[in-house]
């Protein structure tokens, strides 16, 4: 099924859920390379699709009660590195490629995870419709952290792509 058709899927679960009670609705199971719904709260709804590079570090488009109209890009990123200061990069902002333009995200947070660390990464907020022609421009869709003169990412991140 195409991109843009399985987001156009759940902005309307999104419209249905913004209308009905919370226990109504159940996350669906993940499918690899399919965008399910998998997290449903009284406050949001999370859709995502997994990496293909790293598999649990798939992209998320949240939408927030009440602010329906805009949707959030969130991202994981998992490394072994252990940079003395990988916990010090939260609230950075990180210079990436991403849907073949460059851009800054915010690195929210990082914590210990497993057998490394985890970050968790704000890639920003855009209109339903922006994210809809957005994520159906370039299939897979591709982010890579690159190096800056502010943060060399590559001491932090072993695996520095992922689609």
């Amino acid at each position: 099924m195409p991109l843009a058709r399985n987001f156009l899927i759940i902005s309307l679960l999104w419209v249905t859920w913004s209308s009905t009670s919370f226990g109504e609705l159940i996350a669906e199971k993940s499918i690899d390379d399919e965008w399910v719904v998998n997290i449903i709260t009284e406050n949001s709804v999370n859709a995502t699709v997994n990496g293909q590079v790293t598999h649990g570090d798939g992209l998320h488009v949240r939408l927030v009660n009440g602010r329906c109209e805009k949707g959030n890009l969130l991202t994981f990123v998992y490394t072994y590195t252990d940079h003395p200061e990988i916990n010090e990069l939260g609230g950075n902002l990180v210079t990436t490629k991403f849907m073949g333009g460059e851009i800054n995200v915010k690195v929210l947070y990082t914590a210990k995870f497993l057998m490394g660390h985890r970050a968790t990464i704000d890639i920003g907020w855009a209109s339903v419709n922006g994210l809809k022609k957005l994520l159906s421009k370039e299939n897979p869709i591709s982010i890579e952290y690159i190096d800056s003169s502010e943060i060399k990412i590559t001491d932090y991140f072993d695996i520095t792509q992922n689609s």
